[in-house]
């Protein structure tokens, strides 16, 4: 079954769901699109709605009412920069003692696995969900148009779990695949459900994405000449290699989508290849920048009344954009994304390498299937790789020489062959990771 007609989902049944969970969104969602045909009216909505939130947060929050001493008008510098480890050591005391709606407990994994608790409202996460239906539309992906997502959670076997599964699927026109299981077997059900269910937009983890466009690569009949409006990817780093082989396989854009569990929907790629922060969503500085205008970004969600996380280093890099764009929106750019702390690698003379330059490295290498590199304390290289059968001593040499080269330093480099790489527990594929910088 391919879904229910898209404008009787849009018109009926997803209105009917989010009134039922209390939500908004598409109401939401009208609001947002009236607000971006006045840009000068546009800065001044945002500029008041983080002001009010300081207030709020100055008077109402204990942690910040201590920073801040009460001001009663306090500026943003005013307040500290929040670090994550205060999120878990604070917990409640960032929560307000007077929320505007009822708190939610939530919780993110972060790129380790390493959970961390905070709250969220159905306010908050009503604008969330509006914010992405927003960006969709930038590709003609309307409300309630068939959507698969590729996501990390394991789906699981209870009751109320199957009655969500069917409810998404079978009501509301939204698949979850499960990223845990990428067996060949799966890959290959996973690329004949494309093709019987033919969503408009393929959303998730752009590592998973990436090898079920390869397997359609090598079996295009599988999908029946089904091609999708846009892939969004999100949760983990889009590579070039990796937007070039889902672009030409799928046949369509591929858009990239930053945000976080906790500091939510930050920025979203527009059809023109601008990422355009979500400013009325999320507030965003650059702290400790370089010579290049490159340093930490810190994340104010302009909607978490119930737990305010105001200048909450998100432990991403990256530079704000100082024009316009071609797309003509009002919402302004985030011009470069480096990705978090420990993406980067330590080189010769303190050197901050980007983790992309060994994936530049061992992309070149034939017979490299997937793999996985870690930079210990010391500076060393751990390589796992899973490969082809053809593998030779030489290609070895190759990827040890290419890693060293790259470091401008010489250190030992331990290559290891495995079957599989696993996910962390959030179900997300790390490429790079290193030690040797501080995350």
């Amino acid at each position: 079954m391919r879904g229910l007609p898209p404008v009787l989902v849009r018109r009926l049944l997803l209105p009917l769901h989010e009134r039922l969970r209390g939500r908004s969104t598409l109401r939401e969602l009208a609001l947002m699109r009236g607000r971006e045909r006045d840009a000068a009216a546009f800065d001044v909505y945002c500029l008041e709605r983080l002001e009010a939130l300081l207030r709020h947060a100055a008077r109402h929050v204990p942690h910040y009412r201590e920073a801040v001493c009460g001001a009663p008008r306090p500026a943003l510098t005013d307040f500290p920069v929040l670090e994550r480890h205060t999120v878990r050591s604070r917990g409640r005391a960032l929560c307000s003692e007077v929320p505007t709606a009822p708190l939610l407990p939530a919780s993110t994994g972060g790129s380790t696995g390493t959970p961390m608790q905070f709250w969220t409202d159905r306010v908050k996460e009503t604008r969330h969900n509006a914010q992405k239906l927003r960006f969709r539309l930038w590709y003609g992906v309307h409300p309630g148009e068939r959507q698969v997502d590729f996501w990390g959670s394991p789906i699981e076997l209870g009751r109320s779990s199957r009655l969500r599964r069917f409810k998404d699927r079978y009501l509301l026109n939204q698949v979850i695949c499960s990223a845990h299981d990428l067996s060949p077997g799966r890959i290959e059900a996973y690329a004949r459900f494309l093709g019987g269910f033919r969503p408009r937009l393929v959303y998730g983890y752009p590592t998973v994405i990436d090898r079920v466009a390869r397997y359609i690569a090598a079996a295009p009949e599988s999908v029946a000449g089904w091609q999708p409006r846009v892939v969004v990817s999100t949760s983990e780093m889009l590579y070039p290699q990796q937007r070039a082989t889902i672009a030409e396989v799928l046949k369509c854009p591929v858009a990239n989508e930053y945000g976080a569990r906790d500091g939510g929907l930050i920025a979203h790629e527009c059809p023109a290849g601008s990422l355009h922060i979500a400013a009325d969503h999320a507030y965003v500085e650059v702290a400790d920048a370089d010579a290049d205008g490159v340093g930490d970004l810190l994340v104010t969600n302009l909607d978490g009344y119930g737990m305010p996380l105001i200048r909450y280093r998100v432990g991403d890099r990256g530079r704000l954009g100082t024009g316009g764009c071609a797309c003509g929106s009002v919402l302004p750019v985030l011009d470069l994304l480096e990705g978090r702390r420990n993406d980067f690698l330590l080189g010769c003379a303190g050197r901050r390498i980007h983790g992309s330059a060994a994936n530049y490295v061992l992309r070149e290498v034939p017979g490299v299937i997937q793999y996985r590199l870690r930079q210990r304390a010391d500076c060393s290289l751990e390589v796992q790789l899973v490969t082809t059968e053809e593998w030779d001593a030489a290609r070895t040499q190759r990827i040890r020489e290419g890693l060293l080269t790259m470091l401008g330093m010489p250190v030992p480099v331990r290559i290891e062959h495995v079957a599989a790489i696993e996910p962390t527990p959030a179900g997300k594929y790390r490429w790079v990771e290193s030690e040797a910088l501080e995350p």
